[in-house]
């Protein structure tokens, strides 16, 4: 067991993070603290040689809104017809009625400088890029998590990144990661199994 008050605290934190699909638009921060907390998650988070490749767009009021309602529908209906979107219709829906959602890229012009500067580690940096927004995504989720929000992890950036880009004006050079919806959690996580703490982490001493 931890021993540490400070320890015993992380872990619960750590516990708690779980994916909640019933979100809903509830204030709990105001925005200006939302978007702070946000920041310092991503500032945190480590990156191979500190290149800090990570970058972050955070949607909210409207711009969430039309990015579930409009910008997704749109791109999945060009891409796999009418019927797939319809059949996707609620759980976007669902998205949609959370209360924001950040947007997690890369940015590939740091990870091929990288590559030019350390050629002898040219193809894990790629891997470590990914490394490093994993590491954001959770510490951002937790942060989250600790300020009472619900959230949940989606991936619909490939079908959306290059609208995007050109909505926000963003560098070509952004590769999207994956998007975080949060809000006011309305119902808790479903329930979760684990595997024997003995299969997943073995020691030897």
């Amino acid at each position: 067991m931890a021993s540490s008050n400070i320890c015993k605290s992380f872990i619960k934190a750590i516990q708690s993070r779980r994916s909640i699909y019933a979100l809903s638009k509830k204030p709990i921060l105001p925005d200006a603290q939302v978007v702070q907390l946000i920041q310092q998650a991503v500032r945190e988070a480590p990156s191979s040689f500190n290149v800090q490749s990570s970058r972050v767009v955070v949607l909210l009021g409207n711009q969430h809104d039309n990015y579930w309602k409009q910008i997704v529908p749109t791109a999945l209906r060009q891409v796999a017809g009418g019927e797939a979107m319809e059949a996707s219709k609620g759980k976007l829906e669902a998205f949609a009625a959370g209360a924001g959602t950040i947007l997690f890229f890369e940015d590939s012009n740091l990870i091929k400088g990288q590559q030019e500067a350390f050629p002898q580690y040219a193809s894990s940096f790629p891997i470590w890029s990914h490394h490093s927004s994993g590491m954001a995504q959770i510490y951002t989720w937790t942060a989250l998590e600790t300020e009472g929000y619900g959230a949940n992890l989606q991936h619909y950036g490939n079908l959306t990144g290059e609208t995007l880009k050109k909505v926000y004006n963003l560098p070509e050079s952004y590769e999207i990661q994956c998007e975080m919806v949060f809000g006011f959690p309305e119902q808790p996580a479903g329930s979760k199994t684990f595997l024997p703490d003995n299969e997943r982490v073995v020691v030897f001493k």
